[in-house]
């Protein structure tokens, strides 16, 4: 990520597609292991179609997760891609499709 003169994030900087840990390249798996993911940050027992937010999830929550997703994984998200894609299955769809 980029910033501006003023120090600001640079919201028009040019998105790069996302790369993945081959072993998680399976949409399956990788939905799997953001379950676990999930399960873990949110300390309870949730299914791949758990809404984080309505599973009393925060903003520090959607922190946690981007760095897990990031050690397991090797996915580099945003948190408003967390926000929009807010349930396992959902962000997993979504990692999909930007794969280059």
């Amino acid at each position: 990520m980029s910033l501006t003169v003023n120090g600001e994030l640079d919201n028009d900087e040019q998105e790069e597609p996302l790369t993945m840990k081959i072993e998680y390249r399976n949409i399956s798996d990788r939905t799997a292991a953001l379950t676990e993911i999930w399960c873990e940050v949110l300390e309870e027992d949730l299914d791949e179609t758990s809404d984080l937010f309505e599973n009393g999830a925060t903003s520090l929550h959607v922190l946690k997760i981007i760095g897990r997703v990031y050690d397991v994984l090797g996915a580099d998200i945003r948190p408003r891609e967390v926000f929009t894609h807010a349930s396992p299955q959902s962000l997993s769809a979504y990692i999909e499709s930007s794969q280059a």
